[in-house]
């Protein structure tokens, strides 16, 4: 009999690493850090619908003043989702934080891009993280 696959929980995954990047766009030293991510979800998700993960993950790598700031939180989290997959679980080649824009990409391409299933799946995990992330900062800034 073949081992049991757990289910990949997208909404709970997403869920963590909307709050992560949040609290750790409240530590970037800018002055409205909050909104700041706010802005930067919303044109990172903005990328990734309309042009794809590759994409995305160039547009991040691609800010500078404020945003360029804030980047590193969402790329950070999303690799970070990425280990969430079981297929990456081990894989000590997932992107780290402060991994260097040429190797992160590629390991896109050679990873997820490389794959349709794995692509979809990743693109709908950071959608949903993203979206998550939006509807976070907006109740971070009423005061929820």
């Amino acid at each position: 009999m073949p081992p049991e696959i757990e289910p990949l929980n997208i909404d709970k995954i997403a869920g963590e690493m909307a709050q992560k990047i949040i609290a750790c766009a409240k530590d970037v030293d800018v002055s409205k850090p909050v909104e700041s991510v706010e802005r930067l979800t919303t044109k990172t998700l903005g990328v990734l619908q309309e042009q794809g993960v590759y994409a995305m993950m160039l547009f991040l790598f691609s800010r500078s003043s404020d945003e360029q700031k804030v980047a590193p939180c969402i790329r950070a989290q999303l690799f970070e989702a990425i280990k969430k997959i079981p297929k990456f679980k081990n894989d000590r080649n997932v992107p780290k934080k402060n991994s260097a824009a040429k190797d992160a990409l590629q390991f896109y391409i050679n990873n997820i891009l490389n794959d349709l299933d794995t692509l979809l799946l990743v693109r709908d995990l950071y959608e949903q993280t993203l979206i998550y992330t939006r509807y976070a900062a907006k109740a971070e800034q009423k005061g929820g």
